[in-house]
């Protein structure tokens, strides 16, 4: 008796088999096909002439992509591999098997496209069940753009730059002359007067250089020649590089249902932004919001409590002393040990020394202020004023929003504000974290702030989808 099944290379079957018979019932390229082929791509089909060579039919771009980056790949080369080999990408495919020309291109030339799709996939998850309506939690994160750093220059880097490359320029000209009389040997059939390959490239780049100079606002504005949009950001191993700032509003069943990608590495100026974009996707009011503190301002305070949303956002403060990070013997003069008396309109010093109300001051800028100054009465006397102030006379300022603040800290004190607050690190961190670790997508394929939100957007089609095809798993057994 045989220790082996048999076989048999190049065995005919009576029936050839179906491709669908090497997918199994429940798999996530099932789910895939089953969303796309619900999704109305009557837009991107307006977009194809009837003339010319037929092309491949934009579900079958969909499919490949969505699976694609739910699963970890997304370069247009990879796809186009699969298509060849993996019976889940043919299976999605139909077969066909599109270059990574035609991938890529149809990627970038539907990014509204893509971003409804985002919305319609959300709408999907609330139909069973997934999403718990009025509450979210919003994070950011860096991700580095596909250029590099040594290509951000001021305006100074380019125009030694272009220096640099018209005198290059002029060395291939002059390269050009001294090689005239042995035209016919140099160009062959040629008319001999066309431009040198080398000196269209030089004369393109410094077209370019020159464009980027321009878009400088001033002398030390830097921008970055690969991808003009990216910007210098902190990223999460401390290094700054060009990148670009990520979004999310997650629910707390850990779906995505807002997604924006900034070139401001500010996440307070995302907040607001982000509740919209939400509320918009949803179609439905937030009613309560939890985010870290890179998003609290008095801005943001002021506009939750003017637009009746319970917000759980720590200042910078309350977090580190949350965190047990805030030494009080190490910052005793900080402006958080002195104690606001609202009663007499003054503030107590960590000496027993009051400060009274001195004067208002307004500003306008980058960060609006709205502050009353309150000034030490008895400072000259005193033996600690070397290390509290500088000056003749401490002073400290009070922000006219304050109250927003104190209720806040009020808020995450409380055995509810922690438990709610706490919930973020469990829902929205961990979208990041299957990104980065899971699927590998620590930077941009693309290239300009809006082929790069689309990139994102796709990450977070594909995670949605992921999150929609475990649940359905669920809902099965």
């Amino acid at each position: 008796m045989g220790k082996f099944k048999p076989y048999q290379v190049g065995q005919l079957h009576l029936l050839p088999p179906s491709l669908e018979d090497y997918i199994p019932e429940g798999h996530l390229a099932r789910v895939v096909y089953e969303v796309v082929e619900g999704l109305d791509t009557r837009e991107i089909e307006d977009k194809y002439s009837e003339m010319g060579q037929h092309t491949y039919h934009p579900k079958i771009l969909l499919k490949l992509l969505f699976y694609g980056y739910a699963t970890g790949v997304r370069s247009g080369r990879k796809i186009a591999e699969r298509c060849e080999s993996d019976t889940a990408y043919m299976y999605l495919g139909e077969m066909y098997k599109p270059d990574f020309r035609t991938i890529n291109d149809f990627r970038k030339n539907n990014i509204k496209e893509i971003e409804r799709y985002f919305g319609e996939v959300v709408r999907i998850c609330y139909e069973i069940g997934m999403i718990k309506v009025g509450s979210i939690n919003i994070d950011g994160t860096k991700m580095r753009a596909n250029a590099a750093a040594r290509r951000s220059k001021d305006k100074a880097g380019y125009e030694k730059w272009e220096k640099e490359v018209e005198r290059q320029i002029k060395e291939i000209m002059k390269e050009a002359e001294e090689t005239e009389a042995k035209e016919d040997e140099e160009y062959g059939d040629r008319r001999g007067d066309e431009l040198p390959e080398g000196l269209r490239k030089k004369e393109k780049l410094i077209e370019k250089i020159r464009e980027v100079k321009k878009m400088l606002k001033d002398e030390k504005e830097r921008k970055n020649f690969t991808d003009i949009d990216s910007k210098f950001m902190k990223d999460g191993q401390g290094q700054i590089r060009p990148g670009y700032n990520c979004q999310v509003a997650v629910t707390e069943g850990q779906v995505i249902v807002g997604v924006d990608v900034v070139n401001d590495a500010n996440d307070r100026n995302q907040l607001l932004p982000m509740l919209r974009k939400a509320e918009e996707i949803t179609g439905e009011e937030i009613k309560e919001v939890a985010a870290d503190s890179g998003y609290s301002s008095y801005d943001n305070y002021e506009a939750l409590e003017k637009s009746g949303i319970v917000g759980y956002i720590p200042d910078q403060y309350f977090a580190l002393k949350d965190r047990g990070e805030y030494k009080k013997e190490m910052n005793r003069y900080d402006l958080e040990n002195f104690r606001y008396d609202k009663e007499r309109d003054v503030y107590w010093c960590p000496e027993g020394k009051q400060l009274c109300f001195y004067k208002e001051r307004d500003t306008e800028g980058v960060i609006r202020r709205k502050q009353w100054i309150y000034r030490g009465i008895s400072c000259k006397d005193c033996c600690m004023r070397n290390k509290c102030t500088t000056a003749v006379y401490r002073t400290v300022a009070r922000e006219k929003r304050e109250e927003y603040r104190e209720q806040m800290r009020l808020r995450l004190s409380s055995k509810k504000g922690r438990r709610r607050y706490r919930k973020r690190m469990y829902t929205v961190e961990p979208v990041f974290g299957h990104f980065k670790k899971n699927l590998g997508y620590k930077d941009f394929l693309l290239r300009g702030v809006k082929k790069v939100r689309a990139e994102f957007t796709l990450m977070c089609i594909g995670y949605n989808l992921m999150k929609y095809w475990k649940q359905r798993v669920l809902m099965t057994t």
